[in-house]
């Protein structure tokens, strides 16, 4: 008590020593500013000219409209994008007076003009329809102030930000579209060039006269092609270039024999079941009642032998598309092509047993009406159909094949008779159907089928084995020389060029957080070019459960902002700069003027483009001939223009006539094509320019 005494006494120490502490604490915080993990940056995403993008803020915009769904670093990189934008039009926004007030940003979220921000999140996937009635339970909701998970506030207020900076962009683009023009001068020229025409005679060598094996490209070749372009190969930013090579985890003969062995057991109590579908959904399978095919319709070596087999009778197992198949005949009959039907929907939420028994009364109550003549089908559906997408329109659904719909609509129609009504409860609730017409193009049988399915996998044991054996070969290599040496027989080194520090697709392989995992070891301080990553890496088959692929990665090179290196772009300049060795194989060859005796040498022929426009640069095959065009052009009749390496092949050309735009009347359709062009592009150059002005720090590596 006495200590307690003395501690109430000095109080005012206590408080100076704390706030000392503090103190030092923020000082020794500050002075080491150089880590990238100081106070106040912690939490910094990135920053555009300044503002500062918070990484617990973007986490809880991401979580709040994504909720866990879809491609993971497709996601974030649109959010990104948002956050970017949404700063920089707030900025312009403020200065130039431009906003959205409460009563338009109510029409944007709820009225009859929808920001598409909002048709995006509340469309219905089954009827491509805006979700009006959640709209309306949303907008309640919102204006009693009844909402009370905190999940969907989170949710509608990130929607919200979006929904206004997007009203906020349009905005912009309209004033900066309305302010673009095109000067009466240009588009007089500009409709004289593109209406000018020609005629002339030329000879096309496709690229593939020389033969992809014939052709040996070097490293020289690249370089050539990459310096003749250079504006569109230079990098930005740095980047880095990966090699790696990949073990693929495939079944054994004995894990195949396994996975054949436990259909075959299935296959007697398969073949006696009376409910396919509950079999079917009980052991891996699939089968849709409703749903006939024809025999080509069918996949795999099934297609085949259907014909042969009698109801109830298997086929199987086979394999097809990495699959064990044990197949079962249901039924087989003539059935229609396509058929027309109407409906009227009253909806059941969630199989509701109240809702699901005024559902069928109403239904009663139309049909009755229908039936005893008091009211058309259309008008009942216009009147009392709570199918968005029909209901406007009489209930009329068009036409559809077999399948298209859910199974029991599917047999009502199907199995029914034109004119006649049927009541059938589905998944969205109770239907009363009109069957309008069945349409019979050929009386070919059709064939029901259901299937038992197992995935052709490595078994546990096959994986653990071929993952030893790769371990084993990653830890004694070190080095790319080291790894290069592991490219014997089928097994071949891939380099994924140019990859950004942001990237997550690598190459051709799965994108997902494996691919991000390499680019993240790849862009680490103390990853030196030539090093082996000392991680084994994993690709799994996500769908089965089992791994697919391992793979070992190593840095080939480095390169700084600049002219690409060939390393960065050689996968995606491989076939042009083939192409272009092609060219050189096949000017080689052609020698001389006489354009007959050039397309002898190459077993062709001489064809004529006749009053080619300048505009369209479009040759008599279809093909998109730019150079040529503006070579023929820009020669004297008579003269011989070529070899030109074009698009599509070599040319040599020799101009017969060139026939001047007659007159300039069509400037003023020039002129104002021109101006809506331009005003068109607003809407994604705008965005585009203003960030090349902007100062943007990008911290995303540091976080994922």
């Amino acid at each position: 008590m006495a200590l307690i005494g003395k501690i109430r006494n000095n109080m005012w120490l206590v408080v100076v020593l704390l706030a000392l502490a503090l103190a030092g604490f923020i000082i020794m915080d500050m002075t080491s500013g150089g880590s990238s993990n100081s106070f106040g940056s912690k939490t910094t995403l990135g920053k555009i000219d300044g503002n500062k993008i918070d990484y617990m803020d973007f986490q809880r915009a991401e979580q709040a409209l994504y909720q866990g769904s879809g491609d993971v670093y497709g996601r974030r990189s649109s959010l990104w994008n948002f956050f970017i934008e949404k700063t920089i039009i707030d900025k312009i926004s403020e200065s130039n007076g431009i906003g959205v007030g409460s009563d338009e940003l109510n029409e944007l979220e709820f009225g009859a003009n929808l920001s598409p921000v909002v048709q995006s999140f509340y469309t219905n996937p089954q009827t491509g329809q805006v979700d009006r009635t959640q709209l309306e339970e949303i907008k309640k909701a919102v204006d009693e102030g009844t909402v009370t998970n905190p999940e969907f506030a989170a949710r509608f207020n990130e929607l919200r930000k979006q929904v206004i900076k997007t009203q906020k962009q349009t905005k912009l683009n309209n004033l900066v579209a309305k302010s673009l023009y095109t000067p009466t001068w240009y588009a007089e020229t500009l409709d004289k060039i593109n209406n000018e025409s020609a005629t002339f005679e030329y000879v096309k060598i496709p690229f593939e006269y020389v033969k992809d094996t014939d052709v040996k490209l070097t490293d020289e070749d690249f370089s050539k092609y990459i310096k003749e372009n250079e504006t569109k190969y230079t990098n930005k930013e740095e980047v880095r270039n990966i090699s790696f090579l990949v073990y693929d985890v495939v079944p054994t003969a004995e894990d195949s024999a396994k996975i054949k062995d436990q259909l075959n057991l299935l296959s007697t109590e398969f073949a006696n079941t009376k409910n396919d579908s509950l079999f079917t959904a009980s052991n891996n399978g699939f089968y849709n009642k409703g749903a006939y095919s024809k025999k080509d319709e069918l996949q795999g070596e099934l297609k085949d032998k259907v014909g042969s087999l009698s109801t109830g009778q298997l086929y199987g197992p086979y394999v097809d598309a990495k699959m064990y198949i044990l197949a079962k005949l249901v039924d087989k009959k003539v059935i229609a092509d396509s058929a027309k039907a109407s409906h009227i929907l009253r909806s059941v939420a969630g199989n509701d047993p109240i809702q699901l028994a005024a559902a069928n009364k109403h239904i009663d109550s139309i049909r009755a009406a229908i039936t005893s003549g008091q009211t058309s089908f259309k008008d009942a559906a216009i009147a009392n159909s709570q199918d968005p997408g029909s209901g406007a329109n009489g209930g009329d659904l068009g036409t559809f094949v077999p399948g298209a719909m859910v199974p029991e609509f599917n047999e009502a129609v199907f199995n029914g008779k034109p004119g006649n009504l049927y009541k059938v409860t589905t998944q969205f609730g109770v239907h009363l159907i009109k069957v309008d017409n069945l349409v019979y193009k050929t009386n070919e049988v059709k064939y029901n089928v259901a299937y038992l399915v197992q995935p052709l996998v490595p078994s546990e044991a096959t994986q653990n084995a071929i993952k030893d054996k790769v371990m084993a070969t990653l830890e004694k290599t070190k080095s790319i020389d080291e790894l290069n040496k592991l490219a014997t027989g089928d097994m071949k080194i891939e380099v994924a060029g140019g990859i950004k520090k942001n990237d997550h697709i690598l190459s051709n392989l799965p994108s997902g957080q494996t691919s991000r995992d390499i680019i993240r070891w790849a862009f680490e301080d103390n990853t030196d070019a030539g090093k082996v990553s000392p991680e084994l890496y994993t690709f799994a088959d996500e769908a089965n459960y089992v791994d697919s692929k391992y793979l070992i990665a190593a840095l080939k090179s480095i390169d700084k902002p600049g002219i690409a290196t060939v390393e960065s772009v050689k996968t995606n300049i491989e076939a042009l700069v083939k192409n272009a060795k092609k060219a050189e194989i096949i000017k080689s060859k052609m020698k001389g003027t006489d354009l007959n005796a050039i397309a002898g040498i190459f077993s062709d022929s001489l064809e004529v483009a006749e009053n080619v426009s300048f505009g369209s640069a479009s040759l008599p095959d279809g093909s998109f001939e730019p150079v040529l065009t503006g070579k023929v052009f820009s020669a004297k009749t008579g003269t011989v223009v070529g070899p030109v390496a074009g698009m599509s092949g070599v040319f040599m050309a020799k101009l017969t006539a060139k026939t001047p735009a007659t007159t300039e009347a069509g400037a003023f359709m020039q002129k104002m094509m021109l101006t809506q062009q331009a005003r068109s592009q607003v809407n994604f150059r705008l965005m585009e320019a203003l960030k090349k002005n902007k100062e943007i720090d990008d911290n995303r590596f540091t976080f994922y």
